[in-house]
């Protein structure tokens, strides 16, 4: 069922927290490997929370019923229904610090009394109490970055914390009163094989955790990891064995009743990741911090990826705030109607929902969705693309070539 009407009236926020005890080999992200700018970060941070409140009042997009207007909550602005915390690694903050920037944030925001709110978190800097915290704070969804319930696969990672540990901290959690638990796993890994793999799974079902993001291993351009396979120092990723993970991963992922709503994302029914899917069914987002990105339904908007710089503009913001004369700390892309189509493509077709022609009919006009289907049909003819009578959508076996069959969908300038 391609139901999708909890999406409507969505807005979220995001918060990026770009520091971690250390880099870990394969990261891409943007974050640094040490607290000294914390404390001036977060007077920064706190800032832009104020300071950007009127960027949701256009109010979000309702797929369902676009004549029915967004609910308004203080302020003029939508509801909000999602908090996400990201990294980086966002449970290096104190819960005084973490629960000070929620305050602002349903201070300054009309936060839904029901939000889903969430933190991710590194196993090495979890503990039970910290996890109590948490809750006692609003914290009512966790993910937590497990990688691999195999010491071997962790080392090869470099991450910080053992299986061991990792088992104790989703054992915290739900001692902690955490229910909706999501854990991240990577495949295709060269020190893994199908029998580890398949146990890595077992641990994971055995645990009976409402959601699963699953990862094959990437080599980003600036990670340690990606350096360190060029110069013969560890051993190279395999797609083969990325592959023959996944399948293993869609099959035990079915038989246990999980539904694949994602690319890399599994999850018992109505157990989604709120959050993430209004992203790829393009609800407005607000990002805070260095690096994190905004959506108001028709631009894009990203800030500095440097937290001294992030810093360095907030403080000239301030500074010039009576002058009207800010200082920018972002950048700004206004997207065009053929960039608002590529992107609705290419998100959606990500997803168990997939693109639904009746919508792009409706909302973008009659020009892309007549494209859409014509460009379709050969696709669906070979068996890369999915047809049903309002849906065009991507099965297991074609979500790996998203993006080439996303590419043969855009609009041809």
């Amino acid at each position: 069922m391609r139901d999708f009407s909890y999406f409507c009236t969505m807005a979220g926020i995001y918060i990026h927290i770009p520091f971690c005890n250390s880099k870990c080999a394969y990261c891409g992200f943007y974050s640094l490997p040490s607290l000294k700018l914390e404390e001036r970060f977060l007077e920064a941070l706190k800032a832009e929370i104020v300071d950007r409140k009127q960027y949701l009042q256009r109010g979000p997009h309702c797929e369902l019923d676009p004549q029915s207007p967004a609910p308004k909550g203080n302020h003029g602005m939508p509801t909000i229904n999602t908090i996400y915390f990201g990294g980086g690694t966002p449970s290096l903050l104190s819960i005084k610090e973490i629960g000070e920037l929620l305050h602002l944030i349903n201070t300054h925001y009309p936060v839904a009394p029901n939000a889903e709110i969430t933190l991710e978190a590194n196993p090495d800097t979890l503990s039970l109490e910290y996890l109590k915290g948490l809750r006692q704070i609003g914290f009512n969804r966790l993910s937590i970055g497990i990688q691999s319930f195999f010491d071997n696969d962790l080392k090869y990672l470099s991450r910080r914390h053992d299986s061991q540990h990792a088992r104790q901290c989703i054992d915290w959690a739900k001692q902690a009163g955490f229910s909706n638990i999501s854990i991240d796993l990577i495949y295709g890994l060269p020190t893994s094989n199908a029998e580890q793999w398949n146990k890595n799974l077992d641990i994971f079902f055995a645990y009976s955790l409402p959601h699963l993001s699953a990862y094959a291993l990437t080599l980003e351009p600036n990670a340690i990891l990606t350096k360190q396979i060029k110069q013969g120092k560890l051993p190279p990723v395999s797609e083969e064995d990325a592959l023959r993970d996944y399948e293993i991963l869609c099959q035990r992922a079915a038989e246990n009743s999980y539904l694949h709503y994602e690319i890399s994302n599994f999850c018992r029914c109505g157990m989604h990741s709120k959050h993430n899917a209004s992203y790829w069914f393009g609800t407005p987002y607000i990002g805070f911090g260095p690096s994190a990105h905004s959506f108001d339904g028709t631009s894009r908007q990203w800030n500095i990826s440097s937290v001294e710089k992030y810093i360095d503009a907030r403080r000239e913001t301030a500074r010039l705030q009576d002058q009207k004369v800010p200082r920018p700390v972002s950048e700004k892309e206004q997207l065009s109607p053929e960039q608002l189509y590529d992107e609705y493509v290419m998100l959606r077709l990500r997803t168990h929902w997939g693109i639904d022609l009746k919508w792009l009919k409706r909302e973008m006009g009659e020009r892309f969705s007549t494209y859409c289907e014509q460009h379709a049909k050969h696709l669906v003819a070979q068996g890369k693309l999915s047809q049903t009578r309002e849906f065009l959508y991507l099965t297991d076996e074609q979500m790996l070539f998203a993006d080439g069959v996303a590419e043969e969908l855009f609009w041809e300038s």
